[in-house]
């Protein structure tokens, strides 16, 4: 007889994680309809809520994260400050320990699968009330004699508040719309920065569209060179805006298709695509909310008189320190001004997009090891090679570990080129909403043709 695995110590969490709220998953097939109009229902109850304001501040909404505010869904002064940072955040801790396998949760089975769910969630709500502490005893919404404590509690409250509605709006998105919450929070969010910055009528700060009519009108060389080059919302963000664009659909077309034979049926041949953005945008998400936490603790350690992170200046923009390198130069003449800032930058970020994407692979089932697994329990097999799982492995890991690396440095590589241009939107955001439009677009896609097509569901594992 085989032993009985022991099981996880979370598992002294599962009271609790039953009783937290869950939405249930749907009985039924949720059809094309319903999946769009629950993404449209979600959007729209996250800008609602990107426009609460909180109550109780002494000092006006301003900017904390800069340009982190678009990879988190972060807006000032509101309940939904915090963004996704909570949940991201939870999520990386979570796969952290089941990939060192600290918690002893495999997550192939349905049982530890489910109290991973729960405890992940129950992770995001701790890491909320942590980060919203620091937000109010960091002295962000007023000093703590001026607020007094029953106001800075009412202020960490709502801030948890707003991080609980998205945790779920998350999970209803997952189950009942496309794409995932906290995709659909970023993109959202990205987009209507940009068009608010590439066409809004209303001054002092013109969008960059009818900045560049109005500097046609007098003809003046002086006014059209400072239309591109100048203004905040210049020509050259959104030239910068569509070159990422190009660049990144471009690249999410690039693939390396493995040969394989199965043998089941007399040796008949196929192909395993390996996309060259093996990893998609996640790196990147993960790196930020990674510099977004780093700046929450340089203001909270600096506000008790131990700067060793760096000191956070007015705005929420890192002064001195190592948070300053956090957070690139943007525009072409900060660069020029910066350079050295900006090579430290485009360093750290793709060090950090490296690492963030071979930790994915390696525990989500995206490894070379575990691709093999699931090629070998197919009855697949690779031609020219032995059919054996470390065999398989060996091949697969020459393109996937590749891919894996390479994804992580040009994602890197493209974001700091778009903050470096002064992009619309910042370059990560640019990035990052490309991406996640263009899975949206296919998710979409084969939702459309299994919706029109009931027998093509199988091919796509429904």
């Amino acid at each position: 007889m085989e032993e009985a695995k022991p099981r996880s110590k979370l598992y002294v969490l599962e009271p609790l994680v039953r009783k937290l709220p869950e939405i249930e998953v749907p009985k039924r097939r949720v059809s094309f309809k319903e999946r769009f109009l629950w993404t449209g229902v979600v959007l729209a109850i996250f800008f609602v809520m990107a426009a609460v304001p909180l109550y109780g501040m002494i000092r006006g909404p301003s900017e904390f994260f800069g340009y982190l505010r678009y990879v988190l869904a972060s807006h000032a002064g509101t309940i939904v400050e915090l963004g996704i940072g909570p949940i991201v955040t939870a999520g990386i801790i979570m796969q952290l320990l089941v990939g060192s396998k600290i918690i002893g949760l495999n997550l192939r089975e349905p049982e530890d699968r489910a109290l991973f769910t729960g405890v992940q969630k129950i992770a995001a709500i701790v890491m909320a009330v942590f980060q919203a502490s620091m937000f109010v005893f960091g002295g962000w919404y007023g000093g703590r004699a001026e607020l007094g404590l029953g106001r800075m509690l009412f202020l960490i409250l709502q801030l948890v508040f707003g991080s609980v509605i998205l945790i779920y709006l998350d999970e209803l998105v997952s189950k009942y719309g496309f794409g995932s919450g906290i995709s659909l929070f970023i993109a959202g969010g990205v987009a209507a920065e940009i068009f608010w910055r590439a066409f809004t009528p209303i001054g002092p700060e013109y969008g960059a569209v009818p900045n560049l009519i109005r500097a046609f009108i007098p003809g003046s060389p002086v006014s059209i060179h400072d239309a591109f080059f100048t203004t905040t919302n210049s020509m050259m963000g959104v030239l910068a805006m569509l070159m990422v664009f190009f660049i990144v659909v471009y690249i999410e077309n690039l693939r390396v298709e493995i040969p394989l034979a199965y043998g089941r049926f007399g040796g008949v041949r196929g192909r395993y695509p390996i996309k060259f953005m093996y990893t998609s945008v996640i790196p990147v998400i993960l790196a930020m909310t990674l510099f977004a936490n780093l700046r929450i603790l340089a203001m909270l350690m600096e506000g008790r008189g131990y700067p060793f992170l760096g000191t956070v200046g007015g705005g929420g923009v890192p002064a001195t320190g190592f948070v300053s390198f956090l957070s690139p130069p943007e525009g072409i003449g900060a660069v020029m001004a910066e350079p050295l800032r900006a090579a430290v930058y485009l360093a750290i970020l793709a060090v950090t997009c490296i690492g963030f994407a071979w930790l994915w692979v390696q525990m989500t089932g995206m490894g070379p090891r575990d691709v093999a697994e699931q090629l070998y329990e197919s009855g697949l097999s690779i031609p020219g090679f032995r059919r054996d799982v470390r065999v398989m492995g060996w091949v697969l890991g020459r393109y996937i570990n590749t891919v894996t690396i390479l994804s992580g440095v040009f994602i890197a590589v493209v974001a700091c080129l778009a903050d470096f241009t002064g992009a619309l939107g910042s370059g990560t955001g640019i990035l990052l909403t490309v991406g996640i439009i263009y899975g949206l677009y296919e998710e979409i896609a084969r939702e459309r043709v299994s919706e029109m097509f009931p027998a093509m569901r199988r091919l796509f594992g429904e």
